[in-house]
Protein backbone atom coordinates (compact mmCIF):
# COMPACT_ATOMS: atom_id res chain seq x y z
CA UNK A 1 0.00 0.00 0.00
CA UNK A 2 2.66 2.53 1.05
CA UNK A 3 4.51 1.72 -2.76
CA UNK A 4 1.01 2.43 -4.28
CA UNK A 5 0.69 5.50 -2.68
CA UNK A 6 4.14 6.38 -3.55
CA UNK A 7 3.43 5.81 -6.98
CA UNK A 8 0.29 7.65 -7.45
CA UNK A 9 1.72 10.34 -5.62
CA UNK A 10 4.60 10.47 -8.14
CA UNK A 11 2.39 10.49 -11.22
CA UNK A 12 -0.35 13.58 -10.05
CA UNK A 13 3.17 15.66 -9.30
CA UNK A 14 4.21 14.90 -13.08
CA UNK A 15 1.04 15.35 -14.51
CA UNK A 16 0.73 18.52 -12.53
CA UNK A 17 4.47 19.60 -13.45
CA UNK A 18 3.42 18.73 -17.30
CA UNK A 19 -0.10 20.44 -16.86
CA UNK A 20 1.71 23.80 -15.84
CA UNK A 21 4.94 23.56 -18.03
CA UNK A 22 2.07 23.26 -21.12
CA UNK A 23 0.19 26.62 -19.87
CA UNK A 24 3.40 28.47 -19.59
CA UNK A 25 5.19 27.54 -23.50
CA UNK A 26 1.29 27.64 -25.04
CA UNK A 27 0.36 30.47 -23.08
CA UNK A 28 -0.66 33.51 -25.80
CA UNK A 29 1.76 35.81 -23.96
CA UNK A 30 4.33 33.38 -25.21
CA UNK A 31 5.01 35.42 -28.88
CA UNK A 32 7.10 32.66 -29.95
CA UNK A 33 4.67 30.13 -29.54
CA UNK A 34 2.06 31.31 -31.31
CA UNK A 35 5.10 32.02 -34.29
CA UNK A 36 5.46 27.93 -34.08
CA UNK A 37 1.26 27.49 -34.64
CA UNK A 38 1.23 29.96 -37.55
CA UNK A 39 4.17 27.84 -39.11
CA UNK A 40 2.44 24.36 -38.33
CA UNK A 41 -0.69 25.94 -40.28
CA UNK A 42 1.05 27.29 -43.04
CA UNK A 43 3.02 24.07 -43.63
CA UNK A 44 -0.30 21.77 -43.71
CA UNK A 45 -2.49 24.06 -45.30
CA UNK A 46 0.49 24.83 -48.25
CA UNK A 47 1.04 21.09 -48.73
CA UNK A 48 -2.96 20.80 -48.88
CA UNK A 49 -3.01 23.26 -51.89
CA UNK A 50 0.28 22.12 -53.72
CA UNK A 51 -1.31 18.39 -53.69
CA UNK A 52 -4.37 20.10 -54.93
CA UNK A 53 -3.40 21.72 -57.64
CA UNK A 54 -1.29 19.07 -59.38
CA UNK A 55 -2.90 17.98 -62.38
CA UNK A 56 -4.25 14.49 -63.25
CA UNK A 57 -1.56 13.42 -65.89
CA UNK A 58 0.96 15.19 -67.40
CA UNK A 59 1.71 12.77 -70.11
CA UNK A 60 -0.70 10.63 -72.24
CA UNK A 61 -1.39 7.03 -70.88
CA UNK A 62 -0.50 4.28 -72.02
CA UNK A 63 -3.28 2.01 -73.87
CA UNK A 64 -3.67 -1.62 -74.14
CA UNK A 65 -4.12 -3.43 -77.60
CA UNK A 66 -6.82 -3.20 -79.07
CA UNK A 67 -9.12 -6.76 -79.83
CA UNK A 68 -8.69 -7.90 -83.47
CA UNK A 69 -12.19 -8.96 -85.00
CA UNK A 70 -13.18 -11.20 -87.97
CA UNK A 71 -16.04 -10.77 -89.97
CA UNK A 72 -16.98 -13.52 -92.35
CA UNK A 73 -20.12 -15.44 -93.22
CA UNK A 74 -21.42 -19.25 -93.63
CA UNK A 75 -23.30 -18.72 -95.92
CA UNK A 76 -25.40 -15.90 -97.62
CA UNK A 77 -22.71 -13.27 -97.92
CA UNK A 78 -22.85 -9.85 -99.00
CA UNK A 79 -21.74 -9.05 -102.54
CA UNK A 80 -20.63 -5.66 -101.06
CA UNK A 81 -20.21 -5.62 -96.99
CA UNK A 82 -19.59 -2.48 -95.10
CA UNK A 83 -18.70 -2.39 -91.26
CA UNK A 84 -18.80 0.19 -88.72
CA UNK A 85 -17.65 0.39 -85.27
CA UNK A 86 -17.65 3.58 -82.66
CA UNK A 87 -14.85 3.24 -79.47
CA UNK A 88 -16.41 5.44 -77.44
CA UNK A 89 -16.44 6.45 -73.41
CA UNK A 90 -19.82 6.86 -72.66
CA UNK A 91 -19.75 7.30 -68.75
CA UNK A 92 -17.20 7.18 -66.18
CA UNK A 93 -14.69 5.03 -66.99
CA UNK A 94 -17.28 2.41 -69.00
CA UNK A 95 -16.05 2.17 -72.82
CA UNK A 96 -18.23 0.76 -75.67
CA UNK A 97 -17.03 -0.70 -78.98
CA UNK A 98 -20.14 -0.95 -81.17
CA UNK A 99 -19.89 -2.88 -84.30
CA UNK A 100 -22.21 -2.94 -87.16
CA UNK A 101 -22.87 -3.66 -90.47
CA UNK A 102 -24.78 -3.16 -93.96
CA UNK A 103 -24.16 -5.12 -97.02
CA UNK A 104 -25.96 -5.44 -100.62
CA UNK A 105 -27.40 -8.84 -100.53
CA UNK A 106 -29.15 -11.11 -103.51
CA UNK A 107 -32.19 -9.89 -104.75
CA UNK A 108 -33.98 -12.91 -103.44
CA UNK A 109 -31.95 -13.61 -100.04
CA UNK A 110 -34.17 -13.71 -96.55
CA UNK A 111 -30.59 -14.44 -94.07
CA UNK A 112 -27.24 -14.85 -93.55
CA UNK A 113 -25.21 -16.50 -91.51
CA UNK A 114 -22.02 -14.79 -89.89
CA UNK A 115 -19.71 -15.37 -87.83
CA UNK A 116 -17.62 -12.34 -85.89
CA UNK A 117 -14.20 -13.51 -84.21
CA UNK A 118 -13.17 -11.55 -81.23
CA UNK A 119 -9.27 -11.92 -80.58
CA UNK A 120 -7.53 -10.56 -77.56
CA UNK A 121 -10.63 -9.19 -75.53
CA UNK A 122 -10.94 -8.73 -72.34
CA UNK A 123 -13.91 -6.93 -71.50
CA UNK A 124 -17.45 -8.15 -71.68
CA UNK A 125 -20.50 -8.34 -73.99
CA UNK A 126 -22.96 -5.80 -73.73
CA UNK A 127 -25.17 -5.74 -77.15
CA UNK A 128 -25.85 -8.83 -79.79
CA UNK A 129 -28.42 -9.80 -82.16
CA UNK A 130 -31.47 -12.05 -80.35
CA UNK A 131 -30.43 -14.89 -82.48
CA UNK A 132 -26.86 -14.76 -81.61
CA UNK A 133 -24.80 -16.80 -79.66
CA UNK A 134 -23.15 -15.17 -76.45
CA UNK A 135 -19.36 -14.73 -76.60
CA UNK A 136 -17.71 -18.61 -76.99
CA UNK A 137 -13.91 -19.21 -75.88
CA UNK A 138 -11.86 -20.56 -78.41
CA UNK A 139 -9.80 -23.54 -76.85
CA UNK A 140 -6.59 -22.75 -75.83
CA UNK A 141 -6.70 -18.74 -76.00
CA UNK A 142 -8.10 -17.43 -72.73
CA UNK A 143 -9.08 -13.59 -74.53
CA UNK A 144 -10.09 -15.33 -77.65
CA UNK A 145 -13.60 -15.48 -78.80
CA UNK A 146 -16.29 -15.74 -81.57
CA UNK A 147 -20.27 -15.27 -81.73
CA UNK A 148 -22.46 -16.77 -84.28
CA UNK A 149 -25.84 -16.16 -85.86
CA UNK A 150 -28.20 -15.06 -88.32
CA UNK A 151 -29.80 -12.27 -89.49
CA UNK A 152 -32.77 -11.47 -91.19
CA UNK A 153 -31.84 -9.35 -94.18
CA UNK A 154 -33.10 -5.84 -93.95
CA UNK A 155 -36.13 -4.18 -96.13
CA UNK A 156 -34.41 -1.06 -96.70
CA UNK A 157 -30.93 -0.30 -98.07
CA UNK A 158 -28.47 0.54 -95.98
CA UNK A 159 -29.90 -0.64 -92.62
CA UNK A 160 -27.78 -2.73 -90.05
CA UNK A 161 -28.50 -6.77 -90.25
CA UNK A 162 -25.87 -7.01 -87.38
CA UNK A 163 -25.22 -4.69 -84.46
CA UNK A 164 -23.00 -5.62 -81.41
CA UNK A 165 -21.47 -3.59 -78.26
CA UNK A 166 -18.03 -4.56 -76.75
CA UNK A 167 -17.30 -3.45 -73.24
CA UNK A 168 -14.58 -2.56 -71.01
CA UNK A 169 -15.05 -1.02 -67.12
CA UNK A 170 -11.31 -1.06 -67.42
CA UNK A 171 -8.43 -1.54 -69.09
CA UNK A 172 -10.23 -0.61 -72.42
CA UNK A 173 -8.00 0.85 -75.57
CA UNK A 174 -8.98 4.06 -74.92
CA UNK A 175 -8.31 6.24 -72.37
CA UNK A 176 -9.45 10.06 -71.60
CA UNK A 177 -7.14 11.32 -68.84
CA UNK A 178 -6.69 14.90 -67.77
CA UNK A 179 -5.65 17.19 -71.00
CA UNK A 180 -4.58 13.66 -73.08
CA UNK A 181 -6.67 11.22 -75.32
CA UNK A 182 -4.64 7.82 -75.82
CA UNK A 183 -6.30 4.92 -77.60
CA UNK A 184 -6.58 2.33 -80.50
CA UNK A 185 -9.26 1.37 -82.66
CA UNK A 186 -9.39 -2.27 -83.46
CA UNK A 187 -8.13 -4.24 -86.87
CA UNK A 188 -11.53 -5.57 -88.73
CA UNK A 189 -10.95 -8.23 -91.47
CA UNK A 190 -13.20 -10.09 -93.88
CA UNK A 191 -13.32 -13.36 -94.94
CA UNK A 192 -11.39 -14.13 -98.42
CA UNK A 193 -12.12 -11.92 -101.46
CA UNK A 194 -14.81 -10.03 -99.55
CA UNK A 195 -14.88 -6.49 -101.08
CA UNK A 196 -16.16 -3.62 -98.97
CA UNK A 197 -15.05 -0.63 -96.56
CA UNK A 198 -15.18 -0.14 -93.03
CA UNK A 199 -15.32 3.22 -91.24
CA UNK A 200 -13.87 3.44 -87.91
CA UNK A 201 -14.79 6.18 -85.42
CA UNK A 202 -13.55 7.75 -82.04
CA UNK A 203 -16.04 9.56 -80.30
CA UNK A 204 -16.13 11.20 -76.80
CA UNK A 205 -19.49 11.50 -75.15
CA UNK A 206 -20.55 15.27 -73.67
CA UNK A 207 -17.20 16.35 -74.52
CA UNK A 208 -15.85 17.96 -77.61
CA UNK A 209 -12.95 16.81 -79.71
CA UNK A 210 -12.60 20.13 -81.81
CA UNK A 211 -9.91 21.45 -78.41
CA UNK A 212 -7.93 17.82 -79.07
CA UNK A 213 -4.93 17.77 -81.80
CA UNK A 214 -3.24 14.34 -82.96
CA UNK A 215 0.25 14.19 -81.74
CA UNK A 216 0.88 12.03 -84.76
CA UNK A 217 -0.06 8.77 -86.70
CA UNK A 218 -2.57 8.51 -89.72
CA UNK A 219 -5.03 11.42 -89.90
CA UNK A 220 -8.44 10.96 -89.56
CA UNK A 221 -10.48 10.89 -93.24
CA UNK A 222 -13.18 13.10 -91.82
CA UNK A 223 -13.76 15.18 -88.57
CA UNK A 224 -16.60 16.28 -86.42
CA UNK A 225 -17.07 18.32 -83.28
CA UNK A 226 -17.75 15.12 -81.66
CA UNK A 227 -15.85 12.33 -83.81
CA UNK A 228 -12.97 11.65 -85.38
CA UNK A 229 -13.64 9.19 -88.72
CA UNK A 230 -11.01 6.90 -90.40
CA UNK A 231 -12.50 5.02 -93.42
CA UNK A 232 -10.35 1.94 -95.58
CA UNK A 233 -10.97 -0.67 -98.19
CA UNK A 234 -11.65 -4.03 -96.30
CA UNK A 235 -10.41 -6.83 -97.14
CA UNK A 236 -8.16 -10.20 -96.18
CA UNK A 237 -5.19 -9.19 -98.14
CA UNK A 238 -2.07 -7.55 -96.21
CA UNK A 239 -3.07 -5.12 -98.36
CA UNK A 240 -5.87 -3.67 -96.80
CA UNK A 241 -5.50 -1.11 -94.27
CA UNK A 242 -8.58 -2.22 -92.16
CA UNK A 243 -6.52 -5.23 -91.03
CA UNK A 244 -3.80 -2.60 -89.23
CA UNK A 245 -4.42 -0.91 -85.59
CA UNK A 246 -4.86 2.71 -85.54
CA UNK A 247 -3.21 4.19 -82.90
CA UNK A 248 -4.24 7.60 -81.39
CA UNK A 249 -2.35 9.41 -79.31
CA UNK A 250 -3.97 13.55 -78.80
CA UNK A 251 -3.60 16.44 -76.77
CA UNK A 252 -5.69 19.53 -75.77
CA UNK A 253 -3.77 22.75 -75.92
CA UNK A 254 -6.48 24.54 -73.54
CA UNK A 255 -5.79 21.61 -70.97
CA UNK A 256 -2.02 22.21 -71.45
CA UNK A 257 -1.99 25.62 -70.52
CA UNK A 258 -4.77 24.83 -67.60
CA UNK A 259 -1.84 22.19 -66.34
CA UNK A 260 1.00 24.38 -66.43
CA UNK A 261 -0.79 26.95 -64.36
CA UNK A 262 -1.53 24.27 -62.04
CA UNK A 263 1.84 22.94 -61.81
CA UNK A 264 3.11 26.57 -61.25
CA UNK A 265 0.85 27.42 -58.65
CA UNK A 266 1.16 23.89 -57.02
CA UNK A 267 4.75 24.62 -57.07
CA UNK A 268 4.51 27.90 -55.36
CA UNK A 269 2.39 25.69 -52.60
CA UNK A 270 4.80 23.21 -51.83
CA UNK A 271 7.82 25.79 -51.98
CA UNK A 272 5.94 27.82 -49.19
CA UNK A 273 5.01 24.34 -47.16
CA UNK A 274 9.05 23.37 -47.32
CA UNK A 275 9.94 26.90 -46.57
CA UNK A 276 7.36 26.87 -43.27
CA UNK A 277 8.49 23.39 -42.33
CA UNK A 278 12.19 24.11 -41.80
CA UNK A 279 11.59 27.07 -39.80
CA UNK A 280 9.02 25.23 -37.27
CA UNK A 281 12.10 23.82 -35.76
CA UNK A 282 14.48 27.31 -35.06
CA UNK A 283 10.84 29.05 -33.97
CA UNK A 284 10.74 26.37 -31.67
CA UNK A 285 13.55 26.67 -30.05
CA UNK A 286 13.61 30.41 -29.99
CA UNK A 287 10.47 29.95 -28.00
CA UNK A 288 11.43 27.49 -25.48
CA UNK A 289 14.54 29.91 -25.27
CA UNK A 290 12.72 32.86 -25.05
CA UNK A 291 10.44 31.51 -22.03
CA UNK A 292 13.50 29.68 -19.95
CA UNK A 293 15.22 33.33 -20.19
CA UNK A 294 11.99 35.05 -18.98
CA UNK A 295 11.42 32.61 -16.26
CA UNK A 296 15.25 32.95 -14.90
CA UNK A 297 14.64 36.46 -15.05
CA UNK A 298 11.31 36.43 -12.66
CA UNK A 299 12.92 34.06 -10.51
CA UNK A 300 16.34 35.77 -9.82
CA UNK A 301 14.27 39.29 -9.56
CA UNK A 302 11.43 38.51 -7.21
CA UNK A 303 13.68 36.31 -4.41
CA UNK A 304 14.84 39.19 -2.06
CA UNK A 305 18.30 39.64 -1.50
CA UNK A 306 19.68 38.52 2.09
CA UNK A 307 20.77 42.66 3.19
CA UNK A 308 17.00 43.59 2.38
CA UNK A 309 15.72 40.81 4.43
CA UNK A 310 14.00 42.56 7.65
CA UNK A 311 15.74 41.34 11.25
CA UNK A 312 14.73 40.57 14.27
CA UNK A 313 12.29 43.11 16.46
CA UNK A 314 14.38 44.96 18.91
Amino acid sequence: MIIFREISRYARGTLMRTRRARRRISSLSNPGFVVVLILCALTIVSFALGFAYQPAATTPPEVPNPPELHLTFRSGGPRYLSVYSFLEQTSGQLVELVVDATGVFASNQSITHWTLGIFGFTGYLCQKPPSATGLVPLTGSPHDYEINGNSSIPAISGQQFLVIGLCWDNGAPLIADGSYISAALSPILAGPGQSGAVTRSLVLSGTSLSSYSLAGGIAPTAVTARSWIWTDSLGSSFQSQARSEIPIIASSLPGIQRDNREIFLSGIFFGIAGGAAVSIVPAALDASDRRKAKDKHKAVGGSPQSSDRPGPAA
